[in-house]
């Protein structure tokens, strides 16, 4: 009984370990693009499981619906305290915080922002299962109704074109692509446009991706 009672004891603080470190609250005090966040103390957290267009620096021009993307984010979080939910893979290579992140509401903002076509669904890693699926299953709406960014990026010449999906990575490329080109023909899929390989849940390629500029 002794012995039971001190296993018991021990699961206890594993749990409460647990919960300490995979769920936090914490306050924005800045929204760098679609799906960067900084909070109090600098913590930069990365929303995890999508990605939004890109933001860039100095003279260069951003992506197609960043400016759109970032200003909803703002909107939701400036701010505000939110929840953060990490996982097994708690940073990503640059040392940010991967995170999803939930407002007071419970509402969960990286599945808001892919519903809203502000954002696409982005596997990498460790993720959860479940929130994974939701977030496609909303990306796969978005598409369908044209939300957001979804009518003039599938609506693009390029869109028609055929992409060459990695099965391990889950990314695809354009066929002129150094990184398609070396895909294993084990792990090669072949779409026959933009909306089968991004509504399979493939993500593009950062170095080839066909996404446009803004004012393009």
């Amino acid at each position: 009984m002794k012995r039971l009672c001190i296993v018991f004891f021990i699961f206890v603080l594993f749990f409460i370990s647990a919960s300490s470190v995979y769920a936090r609250q914490a306050k924005v005090v800045w929204v760098s693009d679609g799906d960067t966040l900084i909070l109090e103390g600098r913590e930069v957290v990365r929303l995890k499981g999508i990605d939004a267009p890109e933001t860039r620096h100095e003279d260069e021009r951003d992506q197609y619906y960043a400016r759109e993307a970032t200003l909803r984010l703002e909107e939701l979080t400036m701010g505000r305290s939110v929840n953060l939910k990490l996982g097994q893979e708690p940073e990503d290579r640059f040392g940010r915080t991967l995170a999803y992140v939930y407002l007071p509401t419970g509402e969960n903002v990286n599945i808001l922002l892919v519903r809203e076509g502000l954002a696409f669904y982005y596997p990498h890693g460790v993720q959860d299962r479940d929130i994974s699926s939701k977030i496609l299953d909303v990306q796969r709406r978005a598409m369908r109704n044209k939300e957001g960014f979804w009518e003039e990026i599938l609506g693009m010449e390029k869109s028609g074109s055929e992409y060459v999906g990695n099965s391990r990575s889950l990314r695809f490329h354009t066929h002129k692509c150094g990184y398609g080109q070396k895909v294993a023909e084990s792990n090669k899929v072949l779409f026959q446009n933009l909306y089968e390989a991004f509504y399979e849940g493939y993500a593009p390629c950062r170095r080839c991706t066909p996404w446009p500029l803004a004012d393009d």
